[in-house]
């Protein structure tokens, strides 16, 4: 029985601590702009784009704020699933990538947020652009390199390193062995002693 035999099924949710630090943060960012938004007009010297940009930073921050309040009320069930079989992140579909279909496994880091990025084979990787929002996705993950899928473990219980690890000791379980069909050199006879 080999190693990647032994391997369980993790599974992975989101975290109601990191959650609600989340929703905190973005509770407290609304309130900032909603309260700068409506005291500046009474203020002197404050320009229409001031203004303008509390209204845009209360109304983005207060839809994140929504967003973290409907994840803290909706989060029972595991959104991650790693198996010897493959990866299946239901914010990304409901199919599972075979770890015989990634060819590489790495970090992508952008400002202070870490991502697990997975390199598919071209052909598997045109299933994940289906829709519309899917190809949005899609067309900006070109930009780390054609055919990736990013896994993202914000607000989960796992954390980026330990992910990518995870993904790692999987994807070598799961893979299959390479199949050498090099044809071995012909051993050379043996010459006549005369």
């Amino acid at each position: 029985m080999s190693v990647g035999q032994n391997l369980p099924n993790i599974t992975i949710g989101y975290s109601r601590g990191r959650l609600l630090v989340s929703f905190g943060a973005g509770l407290l960012l609304t309130l900032l702009c909603a309260a700068l938004a409506f005291t500046w007009q009474q203020g002197k010297n404050i320009t229409t784009f001031e203004v303008a940009a509390c209204y845009v930073g209360a109304v983005f921050f207060g839809l994140a704020t929504f967003r973290m309040l409907w994840r803290l009320i909706s989060a029972r069930s595991p959104v991650v699933f790693i198996s010897r079989v493959g990866i299946r992140d239901i914010r990304l579909g409901d199919e599972t990538i075979a770890w015989s279909s990634v060819r590489k496994i790495q970090i992508w880091e952008q400002r202070l947020q870490k991502f697990v990025v997975l390199k598919l084979d071209p052909l598997v990787a045109g299933r994940f652009s289906g829709g519309f929002l899917r190809r949005a996705l899609s067309l900006m993950n070109k930009t780390l390199g054609a055919d990736s899928v990013i896994v993202n473990a914000g607000g989960l219980t796992m954390d980026v390193k330990t992910l990518l690890e995870a993904c790692r000791q999987y994807w070598g379980a799961g893979r299959p062995a390479p199949s050498d069909h090099s044809v071995p050199e012909p051993e050379p006879e043996p010459e006549a002693v005369s």
